[in-house]
């Protein structure tokens, strides 16, 4: 037990000097013959009924995962007995350990929320149901409860089928693989595996960017390059969308083409994540400082561009950035970008539709590409410790933290 204790330790410290990442990997469904799909359906009906019958168990963190019979309720709200005949023992404990781990964060969230003397509609919590589709299954053993054969099939514990798999070659020769996610979406499988990859050293090409979020064009670079982006629903999701209004709720239409309503929004939004995962990813390795301004995105998504801002990924891109730059930076929304003359130093009012930046003493340039680089030279200042106590117009004075680098300071909230 002890020899156990100290690998597991070992994996931990080594794992943190290394990048955490996460592949999705597609079952092929045109390799599915009707046992495979029967077998992959039943694990997830066994664990929708593993995972209610521990709910309703009057010991839910004594629950003993070795059984293999379990009470279900029928269609008639009668109680019998159901067999969980493919369910592996690693598989009915991590059912259980989700459960248990869900029923501790909301333990935990009640007593945070307990301490709030004004409590709201927003702050209250709900609590665990009995769940009518199992979605997610925690396979936790790479090599025991899942395995990889021939770098195309996936074989699961205690299964004897194996399965073809898409999406295995963007997994690095060098990767350390551990648990992995089985995930039933629209009629299809998925396999989320978490890697552990060396971490590579990172050449910027530049120190610094400044970054413009606007309507017009949704991101401009200091460096002057543009970004638009517009992903509207295709008329494929409008037409199916009508045809379900037209259904009777709950028929079995009804269900048919929300399921397709569904599987089409699906598809939009993995196209716009990754629209928005090449923006963010090309950014955040060419520049170590990222700037931007805390735009308002969600009070111009409320407003007059709520289309506008709903189909241009920028809130997404926004906290990405955030999250995954080596040093980023927020300027405060009381700045002036839009206003301002880096030249003379001198306000300017400007309107929406000036595209162009116009100042007496006889500067200009696009109004974009000059919002930025203001965000940009301001944001070092910031950096530098150079700014003033308060900002430019009135407003709040800044809120400052540190993030990523020690010396950085980052402030918290600002627009134009």
């Amino acid at each position: 037990m002890s020899e156990w204790i100290e690998k597991v330790k070992a994996t931990k410290e080594r794992h943190l000097s290394m990048t955490c990442k996460v592949f999705e990997l597609k079952i092929d469904s045109s390799h599915l013959s009707t046992q495979k799909l029967n077998y992959l359906k039943r694990i997830f009906l066994e664990a929708k009924w593993l995972q209610n019958y521990i709910l309703s168990s009057n010991s839910i963190f004594n629950f003993d995962t070795k059984i293999n019979k379990v009470a279900v309720l029928n269609k008639d709200k009668e109680s019998e007995e159901r067999d969980i005949l493919y369910l592996s023992s690693q598989m009915k404990q991590a059912v259980k350990q989700k459960l248990t781990n869900a029923i501790k964060a909301l333990s935990a969230k009640k007593k945070n929320k307990s301490k709030k003397i004004k409590k709201t509609k927003k702050d209250k919590i709900g609590k665990i149901k009995f769940t009518s589709e199992y979605k997610a299954l925690v396979l936790n053993q790479y090599n025991f409860t899942y395995r990889f054969i021939d770098n195309k099939y996936l074989k699961l514990q205690g299964c004897k089928y194996r399965f073809k798999i898409e999406g295995l070659k963007q997994i690095p020769n060098d990767t350390e693989i551990t648990n992995a996610t089985l995930c039933h979406r629209h009629n299809d499988f998925y396999l989320k595996v978490t890697c552990f990859l060396p971490k590579e050293e990172v050449k910027y090409q530049k120190e610094s960017v400044g970054i413009d979020f606007g309507i017009s064009t949704n991101l401009t670079l200091s460096t002057g390059e543009k970004y638009n982006i517009k992903l509207p629903e295709h008329g494929r999701l409008r037409r199916q969308k009508r045809k379900l209004s037209k259904k009777v709720k709950d028929s079995q239409n009804y269900i048919k083409f929300k399921s397709i309503v569904n599987k089409e929004y699906h598809k939009l939004t993995n196209r716009k994540k990754d629209e928005k995962n090449k923006i963010v990813s090309k950014i955040v390795k060419r520049f170590k400082v990222v700037v931007v301004q805390d735009e308002s995105i969600a009070q111009w998504h409320s407003g007059l561009f709520g289309k506008q801002v709903q189909q241009s990924l920028m809130s997404g891109i926004m906290s990405d950035l955030e999250r995954k730059s080596h040093t980023f930076i927020k300027v405060d929304k009381w700045f002036p970008s839009t206003q301002l003359c880096p030249n003379c130093g001198k306000k300017n009012l400007i309107t929406l539709e000036q595209r162009k930046y116009q100042c007496q003493c006889g500067f200009e340039e696009d109004r974009d590409l000059k919002s930025a680089k203001c965000i940009e030279t301001e944001g070092l200042k910031i950096r530098k410790g150079l700014t003033e106590s308060t900002p430019v117009e009135s407003g709040p004075l800044y809120h400052c933290h540190v993030d990523n680098d020690t010396s950085l300071l980052v402030e918290s909230g600002s627009l134009l």
